[in-house]
Formats: C-alpha cells, sequence, structure tokens
C-alpha cells in the first residue's frame, strides 16, 4: 500500500508541457534528414577503419563501467563490419569529465558517451552543462531503465536503526560522487531534511564509494544492494559489519533483507519528517534517476549511423549472451530506448516554487 501511495502521489504532479518539451521530443527522436543515406556496406567501411571509443565518466569497476564493457562485448555483432571496441575510463567531477570529453570527440558515430540523470535534471532546470546540449543530443537508450532496490546502510557497531542514529547526536558522513546520483539521493533528502547524515562527494563510483566505507573512512554507505554487495565486499555480509536503516526506490525483497540482518527495513519517508511538497520534490527526482546510464552520441552524428547504433544497441539489450553475462556480473538488465527517454522528459513536472528549490538542491544546483 505505501509503494501505491508512493505512486499516486507521482501521478498527482503535472506533466512539463509547452514548446520546450516538443522541441525535445522533435530534436531527440526525428533524424534531420540533412545527411545521405549510406548502405550497410558503406557503413561497414566506416566501422572498421578505426575502434569505437565508450568513454566511461567514472572508474573501473562500478556500473557504468560493467555495462559499458558488456556492450563493448556484444553489440559489435549487430553492427556493419563487427567493430572493436575500447572503454575508455575518464573520472572526474561526478562523471562530467567523461561526458565533456565523449560529446566533443568528432561526430562520426566512432565515440560513445554515457549520460548521468543528473545533467538532464540539471539542464531542465536551467543549469547549463558545459559541452552539452539536451535538446539536439542523439540518445541511443539505457540497459538499466527499471526501478531498483536502494538501501542506506550503516556500520553496525554505530546504530542499527534510525532512531539510534539520531540518538548518536552527529551526522554520519556518506561518500558520493556528486549531488543527484540515484544511489546518494536517499541520505542526501534525509540531509535536506535536516536529519543526522552528512554527504560527502569527490569520489570516482561505486568501487571507490564502496571501498571508502569498507575502511572505515565513511561510516554509511548508499551501495548496500545485493547488486554490489556480494561481488565487490561479501565480508560485509559474512561479519555482520552493516545495518540496513531506510531504502527507496524499490522494496528489497526479504531475503537480502534477512541477509544483512533486519527483518524488516522501513522506506524513506517513514524515518524523516518532511512534508508532501518536500516528498514530490524527491520522487521527481527518483523518477528519472530510474533511467540510469543513458548512452548518447554526438548531435551532429550523421542520421545512417545514429539509426544504425540505436537499432543495434536495441537487440544488445535483448541478446541472450548479454543478458546471461549481466546476470552473472549481478545486474539485471531493463531496456530504455530513445522514446522512452523522450516521455521521461515530459513526465519531468512542474513543482511549487519551495519544491523546485529543493530539487535543486537535490541536484547540486544553486
Amino acid at each position: 500500500m505505501f509503494a501505491e501511495a508512493l505512486t499516486r502521489k507521482s501521478r498527482s504532479l503535472r506533466l512539463f508541457g509547452g514548446l520546450f518539451a516538443a522541441v525535445l521530443a522533435v530534436s531527440l527522436l526525428v533524424p534531420s534528414g540533412a545527411w545521405a543515406q549510406r548502405s550497410d556496406a558503406e557503413l561497414k567501411k566506416v566501422f572498421e577503419s578505426k575502434p569505437v571509443n565508450i568513454i566511461v565518466g567514472s572508474a573501473p569497476g562500478g556500473g557504468y563501467d560493467t555495462f559499458s564493457r558488456l556492450v563493448a562485448r556484444f553489440v559489435g555483432k549487430f553492427l556493419p563490419g563487427d567493430p572493436s571496441f575500447i572503454v575508455r575510463n575518464v573520472p572526474g567531477a561526478g562523471q562530467l569529465r567523461g561526458l565533456r570529453r565523449a560529446m566533443k570527440a568528432k561526430p562520426d558515430g566512432m565515440t560513445l558517451g554515457l549520460l548521468h540523470p543528473r545533467f538532464v535534471q540539471r539542464e531542465l532546470a536551467g543549469k547549463d552543462v558545459p559541452d552539452f546540449d539536451l535538446k539536439t543530443v542523439r540518445v541511443l537508450g539505457s540497459p538499466s531503465a527499471g526501478e531498483v532496490p536502494r538501501i542506506w546502510c550503516v556500520r553496525r557497531s554505530i546504530g542499527s536503526t534510525y532512531a539510534d542514529l539520531v540518538k548518536r547526536g552527529k551526522p554520519v558522513t556518506n561518500g558520493g560522487n556528486a549531488p543527484g546520483a540515484a544511489f546518494g539521493i536517499g541520505p542526501q533528502f534525509v540531509m535536506e531534511m535536516g536529519g543526522p547524515i552528512k554527504m560527502v562527494y569527490g569520489y570516482g563510483g561505486t568501487s571507490e564509494i564502496m571501498a571508502a566505507f569498507d575502511r572505515d573512512e565513511v561510516e554509511g554507505v548508499d551501495r548496500c544492494v545485493e547488486e554490489n554487495v556480494p561481488r565487490l565486499f561479501p565480508k560485509w555480509i559474512t561479519d555482520k559489519k552493516v545495518a540496513p536503516i531506510f531504502w527507496w526506490e524499490k522494496e528489497p525483497s526479504k531475503d537480502w533483507i534477512g541477509k544483512l540482518g533486519a527483518t524488516k527495513v522501513p522506506h524513506l519517508f517513514e524515518v524523516v519528517k518532511s512534508t508532501e511538497e518536500q516528498q514530490n520534490a524527491f520522487l521527481v527526482a527518483q523518477r528519472f534517476n530510474t533511467f540510469s546510464r543513458i548512452y548518447v552520441l554526438q548531435p551532429k552524428v550523421p542520421d545512417d549511423m545514429y539509426n544504425a547504433w540505436k537499432k543495434a544497441f536495441e537487440a544488445t539489450t535483448k541478446d541472450a549472451g548479454f543478458l546471461k553475462a549481466a546476470g552473472v556480473a549481478g545486474y539485471e538488465v531493463a531496456l530504455g530506448t530513445a522514446e522512452d527517454f523522450n516521455d521521461g522528459l515530459k513526465r519531468y513536472q512542474s513543482l511549487t516554487p519551495d519544491g523546485e528549490k529543493l530539487l535543486k538542491r537535490l541536484m547540486g544546483i544553486k
């Protein structure tokens, strides 16, 4: 019932309308018609000329990096010429450094970039993202566009419930790469509501954030999920290092909660005092964050190349080998198409002035 209530709240918000959404719909989904259509044989020559680069804006080992290596492994067979790939990690500035590198590459279809949802949010909120234009970027889609469980944990030695942390009298430090991330937005919201959490930004990605918690550099971790812990730090479970405090986005399974040493974990809204207006702002940010790991091409990539990539990307996310490899790595695949991305932009709903201010703080916009 609680999840249904959240859905009703989310649906109660007004959808974005007006000229901006219309321009986005046209620019993202309609080919420009400015380029001659080449045959598969001609495109094959292009793809055989040099390796394709995938620019990852985070450190090796995290979800963005893992999916990029899986895409590099499988997508080639759906492209003319079965090209080779190079995955380049360019971490920094919460993935902005990598995005800028990709967007400044030659628009010949031989360099893919990864777009984090926070940069979409910032553009919609009126904050310019350097070297990126939401109205003209060519979106391929996302292999992970579904809702997933998000759980915030702390070292069991400092408490096992939210009430324990409040009584402790000082904030729990939590590592993150930058404001607005899908994982970090839960504890970030608690901090904005005056809760006992202090966000510490500047880490490169999931593996770095979890390593910081493992070596006791920070006291809380927002990557306390079945997707990451057994793969990267299984001793957190066997040594009973972590205690789950709250969840958001999708309720975790009872089996995973049990492995974390608990029988029930409350939703975020149940532990921190917040108004409906504040919750709506959080839900707007959360809704768009479910469309993560967005693969993009530069705005001026020719239509024939863009369409070849789009078709190949969607085919890859349905490929049996890709699905199996992703499952072995601990990830579920949920395709989000370019059309889905555009629909998500339309659902980026208007808020009251106070709600908009909170949303901007959650996205790190001042």
